[in-house]
């Protein structure tokens, strides 16, 4: 398949005929979702400086999940410095929401892209995610607002939604509630990289893949990371593998 990254960077689109259907169902299905509710009170904008918007999720006090192709100048393709990114919370139609600045992140062992921006494949594609370090400076967030990361690959078959800050409705917080995960692919390297039908276009990456469990709560099941063109759904950097990779790189 003919994998592209599921467009957060650049200026997003205008809504009409020529928006890119990149992920998106030939039927809609996304729905608006209520900023006052679990788990959709813990996602927010991702923004950089050089106009690169995507969606992330609080997973602690100061710390926001998304994907590390959000953090890239799509010119260079090159990391951009903390400073140029931050992270909104409560963004709607009648809400500039609180902005976060971000002091530091980290991301995926390995991850480098091309400039547009494209995957490289010559790298790990499980690398696609990044934890942001909110500023100090800045107040924690609420409470009751961080979403735990699954310990365990998701049986496909799982269902599982998925929201954003999409380039049709830049504004507005908007989800597929009635998709599945659909299995796994593997690299000539055996990396796992999981596949959901999940309907979303640009400004979804980073988005958290969520899974609601049987007593209600919503953990993190994956990081919304490349889309297919031409068909809904797209691929997702698991959680465990999050949770392994950024505790070695935090020395645990």
């Amino acid at each position: 398949l003919l994998l592209a990254l599921a467009g957060c960077a650049g200026p997003l689109p205008s809504a009409g005929p020529g928006l890119p259907r990149v992920g998106l169902a030939a039927k809609e299905v996304r729905q608006t979702v209520s900023l006052e509710e679990a788990p959709w009170r813990s996602v927010g904008l991702v923004a950089t400086a050089v106009g690169g918007r995507c969606t992330g999720a609080v997973i602690g006090p100061r710390t926001v999940l998304t994907a590390a192709h959000c953090l890239l100048d799509p010119r260079s393709a090159r990391m951009l410095q903390p400073e140029a990114v931050a992270f909104v919370i409560g963004l709607s139609p009648d809400s500039a929401g609180e902005r976060r600045g971000v002091a530091s992140f980290i991301y995926g062992p390995g991850f480098v892209a091309r400039p547009g921006p494209m995957p490289d494949p010559d790298a790990p594609p499980d690398a696609d995610w990044a934890v942001l370090t909110l500023d100090a400076e800045a107040p924690e967030l609420p409470p009751g607002l961080a979403l735990p990361l699954a310990t365990a690959l998701v049986r496909p078959g799982t269902p599982v939604a998925l929201g954003g800050y999409q380039a049709d409705r830049p504004r507005v917080l908007i989800a597929d509630l009635a998709c599945t995960t659909l299995g796994y692919g593997r690299d000539a390297s055996g990396r796992l990289m999981l596949r959901h039908s999940c309907s979303a276009t640009g400004g979804s990456s980073g988005g958290p893949l969520l899974l609601r469990q049987a007593d209600g709560r919503w953990v993190v099941a994956g990081v919304g990371s490349m889309a297919v063109r031409g068909e809904a759904g797209g691929w997702a950097v698991p959680a465990a593998t999050v949770r392994r990779d950024a505790a070695a790189a935090k020395g645990g």
